[in-house]
């Protein structure tokens, strides 16, 4: 039996952190966090007293264990909360360590893993499960609709987690069955290369007890399953050659991939193959996750928080062939001075073949990072050097020329 304490959260407003803190409320953690901006879609089942503006020392007072974003230790290390805590000898872990000690314990683990696709199939694994009895705990990085949250609280001893690669923050946890989507080269602000970047994958994928669901056919999960499997004993199934003849709502043949290594999950489960297609058939998306915002002149408006070029890629052309009659625009906002710079000739290649009538590429959003000069959007857009892919850093010119085109 864990002790139940106070954690505080730096950080609070993020995606995945604010999902760890309401989980650990909800299992009776007394919870408080601070953020610069502190109040957004995630932080909603907080009061106002258990949410602090800005960064405080102050904030520690009757604290047991601070849970810090992993961006705090590149971004601020000489934060005044994280080392006034670490001066009171006070438990500072990571909010993903903190999850794989406290809220992973005694558990039936399930983790969704890869480079794309980890938010869309950790929501169709969790209303699979959710829809057949299972009530399990679950933690991801985007809101589903049904829940208004990006977390949900079960009662049961199953939970469900997002396992993200980056800091290698996946390695906290020791899950009973995993699912890895596909490995290609990510988060160069981090892993030195792509060897590394595998080895990463490779330990965490070790750590699973009982089933690993596998899309062999990606060269990059396929390399990495075979040293896995001279290091461990844990059953490898392959998904990647499954077709259980689903129709989606989503578009994309990546989701259809990704609905299938949920569907082979759900069969080692012991979930029928009537009720585990009815879900993934009914599954209608995530926040940020090709989201219908709205319809303009006519012109129906999607969001996607893809930022690989894969990912753009693959969301693109499902976009294409969903909307084979309609003409596409591109609104794209690089994401940090390091991917784009290390994946720089990628993003050309894929800027150049998008089946899109224009594009528009935004100023790069820095995220946890800050500009060095490193590279640009426009150097990006000088090197793809079509005319449909257009550098635009105003949001007021790039308004009007949106509403010319969907005049």
């Amino acid at each position: 039996m864990i002790m139940k304490r106070h954690i505080h959260f730096l950080g609070i407003a993020g995606s995945g952190a604010s999902a760890a803190a309401a989980i650990a409320q909800a299992q009776g953690f007394e919870i408080s966090g601070c953020d610069n901006s502190v109040k957004n879609e995630f932080t909603q089942v907080f009061t106002d007293d258990q949410l602090m503006s800005g960064h405080d020392p102050e904030h520690l007072k009757g604290v047991d264990t601070l849970a810090i974003t992993p961006a705090v230790l590149s971004l601020d290390p000489d934060n005044a909360e994280l080392r006034q805590a670490q001066g009171k000898g006070l438990e500072v872990i990571t909010w993903q360590q903190f999850m794989g000690k406290y809220l992973e314990a005694d558990k039936q683990v399930i983790a969704i893993c890869g480079t794309h696709g980890k938010s869309t199939t950790t929501a169709m694994t969790a209303k699979l499960l959710e829809e057949n009895n299972f009530d399990p705990t679950v933690e991801l990085g985007a809101i589903v609709s049904e829940w208004n949250a990006n977390y949900r609280i079960g009662q049961s001893e199953w939970f469900i987690t997002e396992a993200d690669e980056f800091n290698n923050n996946f390695l906290v946890t020791h899950p009973d069955y995993t699912i890895v989507t596909n490995i290609q080269m990510d988060h160069p602000e981090f892993f030195a290369d792509f060897e590394e970047y595998q080895a990463s994958f490779i330990k965490f994928l070790s750590q699973t007890k009982k089933l690993i669901i596998a899309n062999m056919s990606d060269s990059g999960v396929g390399e990495v399953i075979k040293k896995v499997m001279k290091q461990s004993e844990v059953t490898v199934m392959d998904y990647s050659k499954s077709d259980f003849n689903l129709k989606l709502k989503i578009p994309g043949e990546y989701n259809v991939s990704n609905a299938s290594a949920v569907f082979q999950l759900g069969l080692a489960l012991g979930i029928t193959p009537d009720n585990i297609k009815q879900s993934l058939e009914s599954y209608a998306g995530l926040g940020r996750r090709q989201e219908l915002l709205g319809e303009v002149n006519g012109a129906e408006v999607y969001t996607d928080f893809g930022h690989h070029p894969t990912e753009i890629c693959q969301t693109v052309t499902g976009f294409h062939q969903s909307f084979a009659d309609k003409k596409l625009i591109l609104v794209w906002q690089p994401h940090m001075f390091s991917r784009t710079k290390a994946l720089f000739a990628d993003f050309v290649t894929t800027l150049k073949e998008l089946p899109i009538k224009v594009g528009y590429v935004l100023d790069i959003y820095p995220s946890r990072e800050v500009d060095t000069g490193l590279v640009s959007s426009r150097e990006l857009v000088e090197a793809v050097n079509d005319d449909k892919i257009i550098y635009q850093s105003d949001i007021n010119q790039l308004t009007e020329q949106l509403k010319s085109e969907i005049n």
